[in-house]
């Protein structure tokens, strides 16, 4: 009887291969678990920072007696957040008349960065305010839910959610 001192060592084409597609279908799996994660974050931080925005504009109105209106934004205090609409004075951004009295500690905008848009709905990730007789709001663009024709129903400004996207709304109350 003959033994072979011959012994097979390593793994064959076909077990390396096994290894190969688990392990990509594994990263796979996790990169689409971490997209909707980052997603989830960044719609977390908007629903914050627009509570925190109708907070500050309500301290600002007790002290100057409007929701950030006068001479902000566009001049009746509505537009996107970050924009000064006639680049030099009178009117500032509203971030900016809400910083300079202490009202916000610092600038907020949308997660993304973005301060204002020109682009379409679905791509437009900028925290607008809308300035109404009676009522003030700000809105902003979930990544987390569907936007619809209909989402900026009720209020002054019912065709920002098919012009800009906007699907979440804080009523600033009085």
């Amino acid at each position: 009887m003959i033994r072979s001192n011959y012994h097979r060592k390593g793994f064959t084409i076909v077990e390396l291969l096994i290894v190969i597609v688990v392990i990509g279908i594994l990263a796979a799996i996790t990169i689409v678990a971490y997209n909707g994660i980052q997603s989830r974050a960044r719609d977390t931080t908007r629903k914050q920072d627009l509570a925190q925005l109708a907070k500050s504009t309500q301290l600002y109105s007790v002290d100057k007696g409007d929701f950030a209106e006068a001479n902000c934004g566009n001049g009746s205090g509505s537009g996107w957040l970050g924009t000064d609409y006639d680049a030099g004075g009178p009117y500032v951004s509203i971030n900016v008349c809400l910083t300079t009295g202490n009202y916000l500690s610092k600038v907020l905008t949308d997660p993304t960065g973005a301060g204002s848009c020109s682009g379409t709905a679905a791509t437009c990730f900028a925290y607008m305010k809308a300035s109404c007789v009676g009522a003030t709001y700000y809105m902003a663009h979930l990544e987390t839910i569907a936007q619809t024709a209909t989402d900026t129903d009720g209020t002054c400004q019912p065709a920002w959610d098919t012009n800009y996207g906007m699907n979440y709304v804080v009523k600033v109350s009085s």
